[in-house]
């Protein structure tokens, strides 16, 4: 006959306790709770790369586009028109999110002539956690035009 308490482990007792698997159970909820909190964040930042990537891809796309322009002239606003969400490359799917804008400025002269444009392509997109955009800037001088 066994004499003291249940309570005390004597050692002699194999295999855990309910209160022992309960804890471990606990501990190892909140190392998963942890861990998921971490992947949700990894995901997301994967999500918010492939976009970067994209937009970049998008706005240099089109700032090559302006200064493969064939005259210094050509180079204007008229010709190169902002581009809605679902515009941008004829609405390929995987465009859809992104809206492209180019803002083109005349640099002149003391006699008023242009000398310099200013260009600058701006792709936007909206994620979770708000808007988001890339933008290149470039210039390109009158002397585009001249031969030697």
């Amino acid at each position: 006959m066994r004499t003291g308490s249940a309570i005390f482990n004597t050692g002699d007792e194999k295999g855990s306790s309910l209160v022992e698997i309960l804890i471990g159970m606990t501990i190892f909820a909140v190392v998963l709770l942890g861990l998921s909190h971490s992947m949700f964040g990894i995901m997301h930042a994967n999500i918010t790369s492939k976009n970067t990537v994209k937009a970049t891809n998008l706005a240099h796309q089109r700032l090559e586009h302006v200064i493969s322009s064939l005259t210094y002239d050509s180079i204007n606003m008229i010709n190169y028109s902002n581009e809605e969400y679902g515009q941008i490359s004829g609405g390929a799917s995987e465009y859809q999110k992104f809206k492209r804008s180019v803002t083109i400025v005349d640099s002149t002269n003391a006699l008023g002539s242009s000398v310099l444009k200013e260009i600058t392509v701006k792709v936007e997109w909206v994620e979770q956690r708000g808007t988001r955009n890339v933008e290149l800037n470039s210039s390109i001088s009158r002397f585009k035009d001249i031969r030697l």
